[in-house]
């Protein structure tokens, strides 16, 4: 799959991710659907870093992937705490705090995820020019 595709797919997860917690029945099949759809943002987030890092690809563009990378990794650990809120019914202090940091997180991948795709898209095929 080209490095561009991989990029689209994380900024597609996250906005699944997004509807799903927006559906008006969320039940634990969709609980459990949230998480395995983190876990491939996360590695996805991951190995696209990984992978931005070995093309000539501007510096600006690997910091952001890289930054996209760390914020799936504390979106997962916010996520394994609601999650043991949600399905282990462990009384978790301040949950709406936490809550509002993953919700604000997942749009910050989101974010940050787009603008590496399209520049990277854009870097690919030359269309900007640097001065």
């Amino acid at each position: 799959m080209k490095l561009w595709k991989q990029l689209y797919l994380i900024v597609w997860l996250a906005f699944l991710q997004i509807i799903i917690i927006l559906l008006p029945v969320y039940g634990d099949s969709l609980v459990d659907l949230h998480v395995i759809i983190g876990l491939a943002i996360l590695g996805l987030a991951h190995y696209d870093n990984a992978t931005l890092k070995r093309t000539p690809a501007p510096n600006r563009l690997k910091r952001i992937a890289k930054a996209t990378a760390v914020l799936a990794t504390f979106q997962i650990i916010l996520g394994l705490i609601l999650y043991a809120n949600v399905r282990l019914n462990v009384n978790i202090p301040l949950v709406s705090v936490i809550t509002f940091l993953h919700l604000m997180i997942a749009l910050a991948i989101i974010t940050q995820a787009a603008s590496v795709a399209t520049a990277y898209d854009m870097w690919e095929d030359h269309e900007f020019v640097t001065s």
